[in-house]
């Protein structure tokens, strides 16, 4: 039988950090990216900080991995982990809805094979 509360424990903590992505994205898509069409280091850096997005997505990160210590002092890494790979399919979904990206039909496959695993893996 599936560990519903520890299906969802992962699932909030694998959204923090979908959020964090997903935010982080906007805020590179607003500036126009990372040391790109010739910026610098120090000019990347500079809108890196004046990003609100960047600093959304820096809070999500950290507010995630304080929750994550907390699964992880309750379950196992070697059980829990590898749930952590349903954020690949939360992520990519998110951003082909999003930001119009494109999921081909090899990445279709692969994010339902591991949406299998992460069903699989919360049997106990």
């Amino acid at each position: 039988m599936p560990n519903l509360r520890l299906m969802l424990q992962v699932l909030l903590f694998v959204c923090m950090l979908a959020a964090g992505n997903l935010l982080w994205k906007y805020g590179l898509v607003q500036m126009n990216g990372f040391m790109t069409n010739d910026k610098t280091l120090w000019q990347g850096i500079r809108d890196l900080l004046k990003s609100w997005p960047i600093w959304a997505g820096g809070v999500f990160y950290v507010v995630g991995t304080l929750y994550w210590f907390t699964i992880l002092s309750r379950e196992n890494i070697s059980y829990v982990y590898p749930m952590v790979s349903i954020g690949y399919v939360i992520t990519a979904v998110s951003g082909a809805l999003i930001f119009g990206e494109t999921i081909l039909t090899t990445g279709w496959i692969g994010m339902g094979i591991v949406l299998l695993g992460f069903l699989v893996l919360s049997i106990r």
